[in-house]
């Protein structure tokens, strides 16, 4: 595992330091080393932590509006490890007395210095890839923790974001409240998308399928679904989990299409992810060799005939893991013709979806009451 450079271990620290430096990104550096100042203002300061990636940013700024709006005496810190400047423009608020940034990482040294500035009375860890087993052993201000690795947790707060999350903290030994199990992904995805694409591709004439997997699957899956008797017919769209890009393939990407009309046995890309919810929601069936939380829960909500390539750590999925590809193949053969089943499992996979919901609305609320004592 490559170490990101925010964990306790001093090479990886000032490695990635010194690359900061190097890029001209003095700013992340001295945040790193935990050079850090709280907003302006009288108040005590409540720090949200995030990790890396658009889940955990997204997630930290969502719960930097709830805790803006249940507690307006505190200043709020917001920091993360990831930046990504079009999801921020997109999701901030001009809220005030709010402080975001790069974070730091978890040195000893840093974690005194980022608490002798900040003196927080609560700590947020918002879908950290690994603990801060440093600032937990050091810190005396009330911690909850949304989706991270299990950890010693002295009386803090717990908020599980799969089954597997939820054994591994069951399975920690020490003193915390926990939630049940509950993924904030469920909460950002499009619960009703337009059916534009199925009109656009003509799929009242014919069955589109949606495919989402990594790269290196992809012409094994190709091979598959070539073989099959309606892929001349029928459209495929395809998207991967990874940065891949089937530049042999004979493919149209969804990001340059002219919105024309698409014949039978068309190859289209999704290669932007804002086409996630549309492709849910106009695709007869979808296989997900790679089931991501993104994916999977756009899919569910969106109420997909759905299959899964491997186990995504979550309990009671109405759906059936096919790990080969022909098992899909023949699973798709069968729901081709069988509308009822169809509808069946659509219904099956939108209750879980609010199911799942419901539980992140009853936790945020259940964790914002834990920061109303704070």
């Amino acid at each position: 595992m490559v170490d990101s450079g925010y964990g306790a271990r001093v090479w990886p620290v000032w490695r990635s330091v010194l690359r900061d430096y190097r890029a001209g990104d003095g700013r992340r550096a001295r945040a790193r080393l935990g050079f850090l100042t709280p907003p302006d203002g009288r108040g005590r300061v409540v720090w949200i932590k995030a990790g890396a990636g658009a889940a955990a940013l997204r997630l930290g700024v969502e719960l930097l509006g709830a805790v803006r709006d249940r507690r307006r005496d505190v200043r709020i810190v917001l920091t993360f490890e990831q930046d990504d400047p079009e999801l921020l423009k997109e999701l901030l608020r001009p809220w005030p007395r709010v402080g975001i940034g790069y974070g730091p990482c978890d040195r000893p040294g840093v974690v005194r210095r980022v608490l002798a500035r900040f003196q927080p009375c609560g700590i947020i860890l918002a879908e950290l890839g690994a603990a801060p087993m440093n600032l937990l052993a050091s810190t005396l201000a009330s911690v909850a923790v949304v989706g991270a690795p299990a950890a010693p947790l002295r009386n803090g707060m717990v908020w599980p974001v799969s089954e597997a999350n939820q054994r591994d903290w069951s399975d920690n030994g020490t003193a915390h409240d926990q939630m049940p199990a509950a993924d904030p992904q469920a909460r950002f995805v499009e619960a009703q998308v337009d059916v534009v694409l199925r009109v656009l591709t003509g799929g009242d004439e014919r069955c589109l399928w949606w495919w989402h997997g990594e790269s290196g699957q992809w012409l094994g899956w190709l091979a598959a679904w070539q073989r099959w008797e309606h892929a001349r017919r029928d459209i495929l769209l395809f998207s991967f989990a990874d940065a891949g890009d089937p530049a042999r393939i004979d493919a149209v990407k969804v990001s340059t299409w002219d919105r024309q009309p698409l014949p039978g046995g068309t190859l289209l890309h999704i290669d932007d992810c804002r086409w996630f919810g549309a492709a849910a929601s106009a695709a007869t069936a979808v296989h997900l060799a790679v089931p991501g939380r993104d994916v999977l829960w756009q899919s569910l909500a969106a109420g997909c005939a759905l299959t899964l390539g491997a186990e995504p750590g979550h309990a009671r999925l109405p759906t059936s893991v096919l790990p080969k590809d022909e098992q899909v193949i023949r699973r798709w053969s069968e729901l081709r013709g069988d509308l009822n089943h169809r509808r069946a499992e659509g219904d099956a996979a939108r209750r879980r979806f609010w199911d799942e919901r419901r539980q992140v609305d009853a936790n945020l609320a259940a964790l914002l009451d834990r920061v109303w004592t704070w």
